[in-house]
């Protein structure tokens, strides 16, 4: 995995490919475990002082409320418990946090920033809970060739158009809840005709299917150095991403819903899966209940029409037999 001196060279680069190019400190959390909030809050109070006021943004969603909560249980203070939910919008207004910063210090819960090119704003509350990754993330690998494409479940989809090598090897970075799917590019508009919104999840259901929008698709070419760790990550707002690892150059064609954000970028984590995906779709929760539903729908329409023969009346069709006599008259 990335050591932390890598974690934070990758996060001032995109940081400077963002326009920030100025990045104080860097800290490693977790609100969860508590993990690293005793260093932030001591460096947060170093740097704002007796009368200084600090605010915490940050992307709808990403977990500001839940840090500030973690902080105030780090610094046992009586803290007001800030709401925390998975639905965005949950903290409406500035809520000013008392019982954290030292002297006349102030700390401001803020609302979280909207941000409508990241796929989880379009999401119900229910498929939310499976697109947000909140466990240990897990590389998915595949190892493809050119004219196979990879679905993470009706999110995202790459097809590897062109290869100059035979081969190149895809890993999937997202929640482990998400289904995926790899086969041929020719049959990937049957699998959105028939598996999108029941195998693959989410969004969930038809209907939902076509409120996501107009899928499109965007045309990366990538270029890698090793066969041994992926170089390059094309990856899709609010998501996750695919990791590609080669030794050559590929075409690769990303589709998702219009408006979602797809960027390029360096590999943030250049490792893979030891034990390859195979074709088809991964077992999962998701596909074992859209299977079992399928089938149960299969069974009762089998048994209507059953029930349905046996109870018409079965005529009994007239025969005309000529006598070879009667015939030659």
């Amino acid at each position: 995995m990335v050591s932390p001196t890598g974690f934070e060279h990758w996060i001032r680069q995109r940081a400077r490919e963002g326009g920030a190019g100025k990045v104080t400190s860097l800290h490693m959390v977790s609100a969860v475990r508590g993990w690293g909030v005793k260093n932030l809050v001591d460096d947060v109070v170093g740097l704002v002082g007796a009368r200084g006021s600090v605010w915490a943004i940050g992307a709808q969603n990403s977990g500001k409320s839940t840090l500030i909560n973690a902080i105030g249980k780090c610094v046992g203070g009586k803290v007001l418990h800030l709401t925390e939910a998975p639905m965005p919008g949950t903290t409406l207004g500035i809520i000013r946090v008392e019982g954290i910063l030292p002297g006349n210090g102030k700390l401001f819960d803020t609302p979280g920033l909207l941000h409508p090119h990241q796929i989880t704003t379009r999401l119900t509350r229910e498929e939310q809970k499976l697109a947000q990754i909140n466990k240990e993330l897990k590389p998915r690998t595949y190892r493809i060739k050119a004219g196979h494409t990879i679905h993470i479940a009706a999110l995202m989809r790459l097809d590897v158009d062109e290869l100059t090598v035979d081969s190149v090897y895809v890993t999937v970075w997202a929640s482990p809840y998400l289904p995926l799917h790899m086969g041929k590019t020719e049959n990937a508009h049957r699998t959105l005709e028939d598996h999108f919104g029941r195998q693959l999840q989410p969004p969930i259901g038809d209907k939902r299917v076509e409120e996501l929008g107009k899928w499109v698709r965007r045309e990366f070419h990538v270029t890698g150095n090793s066969w041994e760790s992926s170089s390059v990550d094309i990856a899709a707002a609010g998501l996750g991403w695919f990791a590609i690892a080669l030794k050559g150059k590929a075409v690769l064609g990303v589709w998702t819903y219009d408006g979602i954000e797809v960027v390029r970028r360096n590999a943030l984590l250049p490792n893979m899966s030891r034990y390859f995906e195979e074709a088809g779709f991964t077992v999962s929760k998701i596909v074992s209940q859209a299977d079992q539903a399928l089938n149960k729908s299969s069974r009762q329409a089998e048994k209507k029409s059953l029930s349905e023969a046996e109870s018409t009346p079965h005529s009994v069709p007239l025969r005309l037999t000529f006598d070879a006599a009667i015939s030659s008259c």
